[in-house]
């Protein structure tokens, strides 16, 4: 456990190095979460631009010329005391970060620390709270949630892993209120955590980012952690937080689109359902990539345009095809993909996790064939997948998500 008197401590004596080297900029090749805190802190007070790489971004470190890189010792190479120095104190230092490569290889975004610290909250009622950290902190999601732990004097903990037991102890046994999570962990501990953990969990609040959160999940926590706030935010590296949604229903209000919301944010769509977003009247329209469609007063996402299956021609919505799967007896989990097809281009694939234990007298294969037949019943031909595959754990990215591709 590390305590802040100690962080102060690194943190006064890397500024000292910082202020006598004077680099043009700093890469974070910290692993350690304290030590990417006292880099964060003694750059910023120092005025020094800072990358914070994942290892899947590490190769763009080529972009920073020049830029001295830090590891876990905090003591800058020797190189940096006669390597480029910075010249103008005055300029505000940039923050680095690398997308997930969600939708194409990633790539370095600019910010400040004002974009970057935008979403922090600090009134008196965020203070001194456990926070659970399963994001990789490097990530524009980590980086979030240790800066908002950090800037309110919480505790910051980090699970051996991200399975779902690990996560659940992780939580009781430090006292955890308050859980940021994809869509995608949060349906693993609920679906495969030990009972009798999940059951002492004592959230306060639970932030879900990265992946759209559907109703029947949305249903699922309130019922487990009733006692919990739980809010959506949806946020992307490149634009930072843009909305947050705090009703308990899945996507958001279709009276979001074309007024201001808080900060100047304003919503659209394209034709195909393409979500656009305006973060000021001084900025430009940015597409996101993702996609949402109407039902009733609500917009909810079906997906990223660069998941859609192509079946001969017609459009298969990941996203949809899975919230089929899990409302199937037996079926905990689902991640739905293309495969490549020579005759109709693409064609549906289907990976399933299934409730351990299964009920007494139900077997993998009549899992399968029920899976198959609500398919039939609920979706359009061209949607049901042709290719079903038990697992035991759906694989996620670094980032905490379902790939389908």
């Amino acid at each position: 456990m590390i305590d802040y008197a100690t962080l102060a401590a690194a943190i006064a004596k890397l500024e000292g190095e910082l202020a006598a080297a004077r680099p043009v900029g700093i890469v974070a090749r910290a692993k350690r979460v304290e030590s990417l805190a006292v880099i964060a802190a003694a750059c910023g007070r120092e005025h020094v631009p800072v990358a914070f790489l994942a290892e899947d971004a590490r190769d763009l470190v080529g972009e920073l010329r020049d830029w001295v890189p830090l590891d876990d010792t905090l003591t800058l190479p020797p190189a940096a005391a006669t390597g480029p120095r910075r010249e103008f104190e005055t300029v505000p230092p940039q923050v680095v970060v690398a997308t997930s490569g969600t939708s194409g290889p990633p790539k370095l975004v600019d910010h400040s620390w004002d974009s970057l610290l935008a979403a922090a909250r600090l009134a008196e009622q965020w203070h001194g709270r456990g926070w659970l950290l399963v994001y990789d902190a490097t990530r524009w999601a980590g980086l979030q949630v240790w800066l908002q732990a950090l800037l309110t004097a919480g505790r910051i903990v980090a699970p051996v892993s991200r399975d779902p037991d690990a996560v659940a102890r992780a939580c009781v046994e430090e006292e955890v209120s308050i859980l940021p999570s994809t869509p995608t962990l949060l349906r693993r501990l609920i679906a495969s955590g030990d009972r009798s953990l999940v059951s002492a969990l004592r959230l306060d609040r639970i932030t879900l980012g990265g992946e759209a959160a559907d109703a029947q999940l949305l249903s699922q926590a309130k019922t487990l952690f009733p006692q919990a706030k739980i809010t959506h935010v949806y946020a992307t590296t490149e634009l930072g937080e843009v909305f947050r949604v705090t009703d308990g229903e899945a996507g958001f209000p279709a009276e979001w689109i074309g007024r201001p919301l808080p900060g100047g944010v304003r919503l659209a769509t394209r034709r195909d359902g393409e979500l656009l977003v305006q973060l000021s009247r001084d900025t430009a329209e940015v597409a996101t990539g993702d996609l949402v469609e109407r039902r009733g007063n609500r917009l909810e996402f079906t997906g990223r345009r660069s998941d859609v299956i192509v079946v001969g021609g017609a459009k298969v919505y990941p996203k949809r095809v899975e919230e089929v799967l899990r409302g199937v007896p037996g079926v905990a989990d689902a991640r739905v993909y293309g495969l490549p097809s020579a005759i109709t281009g693409e064609l549906v694939a289907a990976q399933i996790v299934v409730h351990e234990p299964l009920p007494a007298g139900t077997t993998p294969d009549q899992v399968r064939s029920a899976a198959l037949a609500i398919c039939r019943e609920r979706l359009e031909p061209h949607a049901v997948p042709r290719l079903v595959d038990f697992v035991k754990q759906l694989v996620t990215t670094p980032a905490g998500k379902v790939p389908r591709r």
